[in-house]
């Protein structure tokens, strides 16, 4: 079994949160958890319920991951099972629900401002005779309210950190969040009003033709009204067309004044 993809995504998560790998060699990974990382994937809340109720820093603990099932020394069996992987996956999903990250600058500049964009990343869920899922991502300057659609694919390129490099600042926002996520909110109710309708009407005379065959089932006397009133709720369920928003992670991305005005000039909706 190939076990590296794991490791690999192990090393870099654990990275990310600042929990060192001690040791590492062909067949095994040891890593030091922080405080927080501890209580997040280690499942003791009354250890850390009691440390901080007698003001102690606790003592996280060590995780070894193997790929051998002769764990040695506590090791964890590392395989697409792994229970305490899928902990792991569930804390990435979560911790990468929200994010504050800056823009890596490799040359000091003169003016370091580095300008917040609202980034956000959904599926618009299209549901009634046919079901699709159509992911957008949006970007919104918090200073003057452009707004960008298709912002993850204007990034790519682009290296960003936790840390603010060297010689920068973030501005403020002028925004404030919830006003650029009613923004965005507002934009993809417009959004869907350009569509083709075609679905729309197709859902709905599906949604006529079910009803009529049903309505003719209940006159006969071929079901009762139990039956009747259940099968309706279905059916609205089923062919009813909607569309429902439904927002997979966002965060604000610090960029520089130059990457800022590239994406302005790059891509606008």
């Amino acid at each position: 079994m190939n076990t590296k993809p794991h490791f690999d995504f192990l090393r870099q998560f654990f990275n990310s949160y600042e929990c060192p790998v001690i040791e590492e060699s062909s067949h095994h990974l040891k890593v030091q958890l922080t405080s927080q990382m501890d209580e997040e994937i280690m499942n003791r809340p009354f250890y850390w319920h009691y440390m901080k109720k007698m003001n102690r820093p606790g003592d996280p603990m060590r995780l070894t991951f193997t790929h051998t099932d002769h764990a040695q020394d506590g090791g964890i069996f590392l395989h697409a099972g792994t229970p305490k992987l899928h902990t792991i996956y569930q804390t990435a999903m979560e911790k990468g629900k929200t994010a504050r990250l800056y823009e890596v600058i490799q040359q000091p500049i003169q003016n370091g401002a580095l300008t917040p964009w609202l980034v956000i990343n959904l599926l618009l869920h299209y549901r009634g005779k046919q079901t699709k899922d159509e992911p957008l991502s949006f970007g919104l300057n918090l200073i003057h309210g452009t707004l960008i659609k298709g912002m993850m694919e204007c990034l790519d390129g682009h290296d960003f950190d936790r840390k603010v490099s060297d010689y920068c600042f973030p501005m403020t926002p002028v925004i404030n969040l919830k006003s650029a996520y009613s923004r965005i909110e507002k934009f993809v109710e417009n959004y869907t009003t350009t569509l083709d309708d075609s679905w729309i009407k197709d859902s709905l005379h599906q949604l006529e033709e079910e009803k009529s065959l049903l309505d003719s089932f209940y006159a006969s006397e071929d079901i009762g009204l139990d039956q009747f009133t259940q099968e309706r709720e279905q059916l609205d369920t089923r062919y009813r067309p909607r569309f429902s928003i439904e927002v997979i992670n966002g965060g604000i991305f610090y960029m520089s004044q130059q990457t800022s005005q590239h994406l302005l000039m790059k891509k606008q909706p």
